[in-house]
Formats: C-alpha cells, structure tokens, sequence
C-alpha cells in the first residue's frame, strides 16, 4: 500500500450518506471492501447513539474502530486501540471516552422547561414503536436509538418556533442543530468538528500524521467538513444540496451510499496515482 493511503482516516456520517434513506449501504459496498482490504480507519461520526453505532459497525463489518456519537458529544476509543491511556478520558466500558458534550438528564431537563413556551417531541416522549414508526427503522435500531446519553433529537410542532427555542437553549448552555430527519438539542461546546479535530490529535500522538476524508449530507456535518483534509458533500434525494463555503469542497455526483461510494473510490484512486506518480 502506498505512504498517503496508509495515512488515510474516514469520518463519515451516515442517515443518507453512507446509509440510504432506507437505511441500506448496498452502493458503497465496493468502496466499503477497499477500506476493509487496505486496513483503512472508518470513523463513524454520527447523530447516533453508542449502541446504534456497535450494530452498524456490525453490520459494515469493520470490527470495532474509534466512533463519534450523538452529533460530536463523546469520541470513544475501543480498548488497546490507543497505546497510552487516553489523558482526561472517561471510562464507558469497554470503552474509553472524551466528553464534549451534556449529559441527557440536562437535555431532558431542559425539553421539560420550555414545553410551556414550544411545542416540541424528543425521543425521550415516544416509546421505541414510535421512534420505528416516525423513522423507518427497525424496532430493535429504534430501542437503541432510545438509548441516549448526550442529546435529544425532536420536531417541532411549528417549525416558526425554531428561533425562540435556539434562544432558550443558548441561555442554557444548549443549541440547536439540524440534521436529516430531526432537530437536535445537544451541548454549545459540541459538533462533529470539535470532536473530529479531537480524534485527530489523539491519533496524531500515536505517532500517525493522518490524511483525513470527510462525508457528510448536512448542516450538522459542515463542522466535520470544515477541519478535514478532503471534504465531501453528499446531495440531498430530490433536490440539490446548500453547498456551504468550505475550501476544496468535492461535491459527490450521487445521493446516498452510490455518491459515498463514487467520491471514496475516487479519493483513494487518486491517492494512489499520485503516490505512484511522486515515486
């Protein structure tokens, strides 16, 4: 394998990025091998809760790697992976864990102080049928998506709403950040940047100088996009995409897990031919 691909890290979001929106990743599966057959890191930087993550870690069949939850609230790290402890990291086991971002008795403390003012419905209101039911996932990926530790996702009632419920939040310590599916309150110091840009520099102290690649569809993945080395926009089904200013931006040619799969099988080629050309 080449120098540069050695080096290479994905962090990639998933609902109608890596995963369709029937939550399906059958076009990135030749990109997906690639990774698996040339040892690349997959990072799984996701609104997803811990336990959602382990099922589709599962599911792509790249064991268990680093992962970000809950919109850039916690980078956990699997055990053995780093080879100093991880300074100022929590345990979760098995995992050991860097905190960005609230704990979700602040978040649902929060939900049930501004009910009276917005009329809002989290995760933590619906059983686990009613998560499957307003998201077209299974039962058994909608318990785990109940399982929350940091942030709440939500829809509002009235989306004119949305303006005075960024104000309470940030009067608290919270904002608002919009993904996919839902809106979600999660902690002021957190996005999937700052904890990206946390990954990096742990993985940087293990002796690795990493080439990161970004994949995100929305305006919760911009801060990833922003503090990586390669970053992709993936369009939106049914219409075109904001496309945010971000220097070097690539804008894949398809929605979903084909567009994941064109714009990775790409990068990594063009890596290669570089490193071939450079030699």
């Amino acid at each position: 394998m080449s120098q540069s691909l050695f080096r290479v890290i994905i962090f990639t979001d998933l609902d109608q990025t890596l995963l369709d929106e029937d939550y399906s990743c059958t076009g990135a599966n030749p990109a997906l091998q690639r990774i698996r057959e040339l040892s690349i890191p997959l990072i799984l930087t996701t609104s997803k809760t811990r336990r959602e993550v382990e099922l589709i870690q599962d599911e792509l069949g790249i064991g268990r790697q680093p992962f970000i939850t809950e919109n850039g609230a916690a980078v956990y790290f699997p055990p053995g992976y780093l080879s100093t402890p991880l300074k100022g990291g929590e345990k979760s086991p098995p995992y050991t864990l860097i905190r960005l971002g609230k704990t979700y008795r602040e978040i649902r403390d929060f939900v049930e102080h501004v009910r009276p003012l917005v009329a809002l419905e989290g995760f933590g209101d619906l059983s686990a049928e009613e998560v499957a039911a307003r998201t077209g996932l299974s039962h058994r990926m909608a318990a785990s998506a109940k399982e929350r530790e940091f942030t709440e996702p939500f829809l509002l009632n009235d989306e004119q709403d949305l303006p005075l419920l960024c104000d309470l939040a940030m009067k608290q310590g919270l904002k608002v950040t919009t993904g996919g599916r839902f809106h979600h309150l999660i902690g002021i110091e957190q996005d999937k940047g700052r904890a990206v840009v946390r990954a990096i520099q742990l993985l940087s102290s293990e002796g690795m100088t990493p080439l990161s690649i970004g994949v995100g569809d929305s305006a919760n993945d911009y801060p990833m996009l922003r503090v990586v080395d390669i970053p992709v926009l993936i369009p939106r089904t049914g219409g075109p995409s904001e496309v945010p200013e971000i220097p070097r931006i690539i804008r894949a040619r398809f929605p979903g897990s084909r567009g994941w799969n064109d714009s990775i099988q790409h990068i990594l080629q063009s890596i290669a031919n570089r490193d071939r050309s450079d030699n």
